[in-house]
């Protein structure tokens, strides 16, 4: 069993060699080098895990818009946007309806029919567009299917779209021009372009 004097000698020894290596200025680096690779590994590993998480999520979001967007088009799919059609004080939007339905488009259209309509937005120097959602998609598509007989007058239909799909239609435009066709070959060119794009 080694004394408390060789204990203290061998305790000294490894002081000094301690105090070698503190003062080792290579030794020190590498050290140094070694945890600071080490650190960087692991943020590294923790950087892609939420890359990950954060590249999960948006397509989550992305998912969730576009389902909302559908639903939301999906809740318009009976509506119509009449432009051009003058307004007058204290108006019935309804009766303009069937009045501009009746002389305009040779379709008798009944209150009964109607869903509701009204002015949108706030057009200073503008006819404001008049928004209409009949009762049922059938009665609204006779009416798009028609506007044909709109043309040469000042008076516009159109389908009652969802601000991204209004993007969308401008970029179908944009890219195959615009053309005009039966309601069945416009719609189907949308739907077309819009898997696409």
């Amino acid at each position: 069993m080694p004394t408390d004097d060789r204990v203290l000698r061998g305790d000294a020894v490894v002081l000094k060699t301690v105090e070698t290596v503190l003062k080792s200025e290579e030794l020190l680096q590498k050290i140094g080098n070694i945890i600071a690779e080490k650190i960087d590994q692991k943020i590294d590993q923790s950087i892609k895990t939420y890359e990950v998480k954060v590249s999960q999520l948006e397509d989550k979001l992305e998912k969730a818009y576009a389902t909302i967007d559908s639903l939301e088009q999906y809740t318009r799919r009976n509506s119509l946007r009449i432009y051009g059609l003058p307004e007058s004080v204290n108006e019935d939007t309804d009766a303009s309806v069937i009045k501009f339905c009746k002389e305009k488009m040779n379709i008798e259209v009944t209150k009964e029919m109607i869903d509701c309509s009204h002015r949108l937005g706030k057009e200073e120097n503008h006819t404001k567009p008049l928004l209409v959602k009949f009762v049922s998609k059938n009665i609204k598509q006779e009416i798009y299917k028609n506007k044909r007989k709109l043309k040469g007058s000042k008076l516009v239909i159109k389908e009652d779209l969802t601000k991204k799909n209004i993007q969308l239609m401008k970029r179908v435009r944009d890219k195959v021009g615009y053309q005009r066709g039966s309601y069945k070959e416009e719609y189907s060119t949308y739907e077309a372009c819009k898997r696409q794009i």
